[in-house]
């Protein structure tokens, strides 16, 4: 496994960090990478393209896709929906719930309705992909 080199201050840092989120000092930095990383592509062009993988966890079944922070676009690769591209992340995460509804008698469904900025997650950290959102992002650098 690699070996990063930090300060004893920057370590104290990331210990804390790690305490706070519940989580390992690799997780905390893989966090910050992914976050780095997402924010430069989406701030740093108006290209669109960048997929970043996403998933979501629905009646026990978890649904694997991808999310584009620059379009907003989000692609669901899991079957039956076989890389079906939606405009924004709610309307796929009312996909994911109308599929479950068709297994279910009509007495047991549910509205499908979502937001899908809290639905869908992100497959390196876990965390949803409201933390990718431009607007957001900018405001805590300021």
């Amino acid at each position: 496994m690699p070996h990063v080199e930090v300060s004893q201050d920057s370590d104290h840092q990331l210990a804390l960090l790690a305490r706070w989120e519940g989580c390992s000092k690799g997780e905390i930095i893989a966090r910050l990478l992914t976050r780095l990383s997402v924010e430069e592509s989406s701030l740093g062009s108006a290209k669109a393209g960048v997929k970043v993988p996403v998933y979501a966890n629905y009646k026990k079944q978890r649904v694997e896709g991808w999310f584009d922070p620059a379009t907003h676009m989000l692609g669901i690769v899991s079957p039956p929906w076989d890389g079906q591209v939606f405009d924004d992340p709610s309307p796929a995460a009312g996909a994911v719930v109308e599929r479950a509804n068709s297994l279910l008698p009509l007495e047991k469904r549910v509205s499908i309705s979502r937001n899908g900025w809290i639905f869908w997650r992100l497959t390196a950290t876990g965390e949803q992909i409201q933390s990718l959102r431009i607007g957001k992002a900018a405001e805590q650098r300021s």
